[in-house]
C-alpha cells in the first residue's frame, strides 16, 4: 500500500473513532434528556400541572391505556381538569434507545396511585413511550401502557 492510500485509511479510522465516540455520547446525552422530560412529566401529573402537560405532550399525542382506551393530548389533560389526581407516579427498569438523533423511546414500569374524589387504584404497569425532539424540545407522541402478564404456575410435581 503506498503512503497517501495508507495516510487516508489512517484518517478515516481515526475520523470514524472520534465520530463514533461522539454519537454515543450524543446518545447518551439525549436519552439522559428524555428521561429527564419522563421524570418531569411524572411530576406534573402528581402535581395536576396541566400547563407543564401542555409543554411535555406533543399535539398530536396518542395515548393507548391498558385497557385499550386511546387518549389525545386534549382528553388526557381534561381528566386532570375534570379531578382526576395521582397520590403516586414512579417509573423503573426505564431503557432508552435512540431511533434517530430526534426521536427516543422508552421503555420501563410505571407503580401509580390515581383516582377521582379520593376513590384511588393502584396499577402496575408496563409502558413504551415515544419522544420527539422540536423546536419545543422532547416531547411525548405515543404511550402504550400494558400490564404485564401473570406468573406462570409452577409446574405439576411428577
Amino acid at each position: 500500500m503506498n503512503t497517501w492510500k495508507q495516510f487516508v485509511a489512517i484518517v478515516v479510522f481515526m475520523a470514524s473513532a472520534v465520530l463514533g465516540t461522539q454519537g454515543a455520547a450524543m446518545e447518551e446525552k439525549a436519552v439522559a434528556e428524555v428521561m429527564a422530560a419522563d421524570k418531569a412529566r411524572g411530576a406534573a401529573l402528581r402535581a395536576a400541572d396541566t400547563n407543564a402537560l401542555k409543554v411535555i405532550l406533543a399535539d398530536d399525542l396518542r395515548y393507548t391505556h391498558s385497557n385499550g382506551y386511546v387518549e389525545t393530548k386534549a382528553i388526557h389533560i381534561k381528566s386532570l381538569v375534570d379531578g382526576l389526581r395521582y397520590a403516586r407516579f414512579d417509573t423503573t427498569n426505564v431503557v432508552g434507545k435512540v431511533v434517530t438523533a430526534d426521536v427516543v423511546v422508552l421503555n420501563g414500569i410505571i407503580d401509580q396511585r390515581k383516582g377521582v374524589a379520593e376513590k384511588w387504584t393502584d396499577y402496575h404497569l408496563l409502558f413504551q413511550s415515544v419522544w420527539r425532539k422540536g423546536n419545543a424540545g422532547w416531547q411525548m407522541v405515543s404511550l402504550q401502557t400494558a400490564a404485564p402478564p401473570a406468573p406462570a404456575a409452577p409446574a405439576a410435581a411428577k
